[in-house]
């Protein structure tokens, strides 16, 4: 049982350590792989990835990946609605799935594309001001299923990637409308 206080001391460490870098640094792919390689590790899993919804095309983009199949699928797009990513984006709800080949709304293609093997996985909404931006994906737990812990360890990890994909954004408007102000002052 001291086990598991200590995992769980371990996992409050890691949060903590990730919302200091939140409000350090402006560096958005670096926060995003250290969430998602925390995400991986606290729960568990084999790999965990980021993705990112195209709001022109409805694609969603594999904008972090972590683990084995990582190279392989980083960048790659899941066509709009498909998938369990696509039902989460659609939904704004958390997916479960302890079989996904026996899942109809399992996307086989980054599977095929990268030859890893999806035995389990667990996706929750990114969601901005009530916005669903993204998903995060925490995949193979490597003892068994996914737990309630591990939804609301996932939960928080994925509030912090969306603070820093806000964050982001907001600094990027920021810079523009700084460089705009300053190019009609000119004239």
């Amino acid at each position: 049982m001291a086990d598991k206080g200590h995992d769980e001391l371990q996992a409050l460490r890691r949060i903590i350590e990730i919302t200091s870098l939140l409000n350090s640094t402006l560096n958005l792919d670096e926060l995003l792989q250290l969430i998602m390689s925390s995400a991986a590790e606290l729960l568990d899993a084999e790999t965990s990835s980021l993705l990112l919804l195209d709001e022109e095309a409805g694609d969603l983009i594999i904008h972090v990946a972590i683990g084995e199949p990582g190279e392989q699928v980083a960048k790659q797009h899941v066509p709009a609605g498909q998938g369990i990513a696509g039902w989460v984006v659609e939904h704004g709800e958390v997916a479960v799935v302890e079989d996904p080949k026996d899942d109809p709304r399992f996307y086989a293609g980054m599977d095929e594309a990268s030859g890893f093997e999806t035995r389990n996985i667990l996706a929750l909404p990114l969601k901005v001001r009530d916005r669903t931006v993204g998903v995060v994906e925490v995949i193979n737990k490597r003892d068994g299923g996914f737990s309630e812990t591990d939804r609301e360890l996932a939960g928080a990890l994925a509030n912090q990637a969306a603070i820093a994909i806000d964050n982001a954004q907001l600094y990027a408007k920021l810079a523009d409308a700084v460089v705009t102000s300053r190019m009609s002052y000119r004239l």
